[in-house]
């Protein structure tokens, strides 16, 4: 490293760079001493984090660390803003797996929980994830000990034995405990057997257990015998028979089915409406019918969109309520009769 600092530092600084080339040159320079400053300060999170600009194979690596077969399985490339159910999401940062020396060692990443499954992707924009991974063998926790700068309260892993430990970093401690809320009650999900049911349904299944029935006292009086329960009947039938009839003296009293048929003419009256212009009908469900004609409205369940439903010589159709006006006395009375 002696050699690239002095190769750095002194060799090319009398050379003809481009204006990136000395961006570039700049950015070693720095980097190298903050590696000289890190053995005194013990920070290693603090190091890399300021070791500059990434290098460009960045998101190629992340593939390549990210993109193993065992996490895929059987989860298809999809869009960030294609994913359904999703439980939660934002942006966090995400623990390379390895990272070069001028590379960053957190990477921000659009995260995503749905069901099943963990999806990052590099921004919310993306046509596909970086990674995923399903989540219901894994475990989550807070990871005070990822980092040691002010985040260091912000990180939370998932692990799982035998497997790849995924570690990221929120933006504050709350939402840290959000992610990890969510994830814990997703799990919970995944693994329970038993089918959720209402507290209502609960409280009838503990009733109908302690409801009993005791049928021990019909069963040990006697029954009567048939010939005792017939002429208790009978005698019973008799006394009644004398009691309840009653010789009424000969009126004339009104046919209840007249007065039935009134009572309906006279409700019907205030359902018959008068056509005040000639309507034809443009759709088949119309009604169709001429100015004058006395128009039967058998419902206005559709009042509020200026609609009824009404018959005219046994066709039935919607009418316009604006076409219809209550008809006289007269005209109704003619028509009725």
């Amino acid at each position: 490293m002696d050699d690239c600092e002095l190769f750095v530092a002194e060799i090319l600084q009398d050379e003809d760079l481009s204006v990136s080339a000395q961006e570039t040159r700049k950015v070693l320079l720095n980097n190298f001493a903050v590696v000289h400053r890190g053995d005194e300060d013990g920070s290693d999170d603090n190091r890399s984090s300021s070791l500059g600009r990434s290098a460009p194979s960045d998101d190629a690596s992340d593939y390549q660390d990210d993109g193993n077969p065992e996490y895929f399985g059987d989860i298809p490339p999809v869009a960030a803003q294609d994913l359904g159910n999703i439980l939660k999401q934002g942006f966090l940062e995400k623990k390379r797996r390895d990272h070069s020396f001028f590379g960053s060692e957190w990477q921000k990443r659009w995260c995503v929980l749905n069901n099943s499954i963990f999806y990052y992707f590099g921004s919310d924009k993306d046509k596909q994830q970086k990674g995923s991974f399903h989540i219901i063998d894994y475990s989550v926790q807070l990871a005070t000990n990822l980092r040691k700068d002010s985040k260091k309260m912000a990180c939370f892993e998932l692990f799982c034995q035998g497997r790849r430990v995924f570690q990221f970093t929120a933006s504050s401690h709350q939402e840290a405990m959000e992610w990890v809320d969510q994830i814990q009650f997703v799990l919970r999900d995944l693994r329970s057997t038993a089918i959720p049911c209402d507290d209502d349904e609960e409280e009838e299944g503990e009733g109908e257990e302690e409801e009993t029935y005791d049928d021990i006292d019909g069963l040990t009086s006697p029954q009567p015998g048939p010939s005792q329960v017939h002429g208790q009947e009978t005698g019973e039938v008799e006394e009644e028979d004398e009691d309840i009839y009653e010789v009424l003296p000969d009126e004339d009293f009104p046919d209840p089915t007249d007065e039935r048929s009134e009572k309906n003419n006279k409700s019907d009256y205030a359902n018959y409406y008068q056509g005040l212009w000639d309507c034809l009908p443009d759709e088949p469900d119309e009604l169709s019918f001429q100015r004058g004609d006395l128009i039967y409205i058998i419902s206005k369940e559709y009042n509020i969109h200026g609609w009824w439903v009404g018959e005219l010589n046994g066709d039935v159709g919607i009418v316009p309520r604006t076409s219809c006006t209550l008809p006289t006395s007269s005209e109704l009375q003619q028509h009725c009769y």
